[in-house]
């Protein structure tokens, strides 16, 4: 096992157990043997910083001046302590949401290593958004979908983004009581029709509990793949309706198929 196997079983068994401090503890042990030692040490302090009735005062304040220093030498927290990036916990970044592009998923071993390297967090997310690019094909999606790094992601976010070409000019009432133009704007899709059909015949969608496919400009094919599915036998909210253009009686078979409580 390489050094990278190693590292990503350490993160692996963190984040299956993230309220646990001892595999935090364990991989710290293994990042001092790799020549890590200031991360290592960021996590020992960071997990004494939940039992704060164990030292007095002035050891604390120490231990929070030496919370700074080491953040500040560690490339993956540089940013730290600039507006609205928070201080690590625990030894990780916040892990809420993987943020990515469409291109960083375009090869697996790549995002692996990227996401080993400088996002270890991403390991613990249970949360993904891409954003930035266009899903053109499968490959991407069995990024998402099988590689270890996302093994936990049960809400995937494919929405397209919507951008505004013009503002809003006036009173949308005009004196001739017709209405003006309130603003222009265009959809820039994250998914193709045929990535999404590649989305739902992986057998490894079975575990998303949320996807939101807004805003991709997506036909009649998206959503019959999408009602037709094996695979999305767990959503609890499916969100297909803004931006997307479904006709006819394929929004009658999405509810038939998920009820209204879950497509949105």
């Amino acid at each position: 096992m390489d050094d990278l196997d190693s590292r990503e079983a350490f993160l692996r068994a963190t984040f299956a157990d993230p309220d646990n401090d001892l595999p935090r503890l364990v991989f710290a042990d293994w990042l001092d043997e790799h020549d890590e030692s200031a991360w290592a040490e960021l996590i020992r302090i960071q997990c004494e910083f939940r039992f704060p009735a164990e030292r007095p005062r002035p050891e604390w304040e120490e231990l929070f001046a030496r919370e700074r220093e080491l953040t500040a030498v560690i490339p993956m927290f540089h940013q730290v302590g600039q507006e609205g990036v928070p201080y690590p916990e625990r030894g990780f970044a916040d892990a809420s949401v993987l943020h990515c592009t469409a291109d960083q998923l375009g090869d697996a071993a790549e995002f692996r290593r990227h996401a080993l390297q400088l996002h270890p967090e991403w390991y613990g997310c249970t949360r993904m958004k891409v954003a930035g690019g266009r899903i053109v094909g499968g490959k991407p999606i069995q990024t998402i979908l099988t590689s270890p790094v996302t093994e936990r992601v049960t809400d995937l976010d494919l929405s397209g983004a919507v951008v505004t070409l013009r503002e809003p000019e006036g009173d949308s009432d005009g004196d001739d009581g017709t209405y003006q133009l309130l603003s222009e704007y265009e959809y820039r899709p994250t998914v193709t029709v045929q990535a999404v059909q590649a989305l739902v015949d992986a057998r490894e969608a079975r575990r998303l509990v949320r996807l939101d496919l807004r805003n991709n400009d997506l036909d009649n094919d998206a959503a019959r793949a999408v009602v037709h599915s094996p695979n999305l036998i767990r959503l609890k909210s499916l969100q297909l309706s803004d931006g997307n253009q479904l006709r006819g009686r394929t929004w009658q078979q999405l509810l038939e198929r998920f009820g209204p409580d879950v497509l949105l």
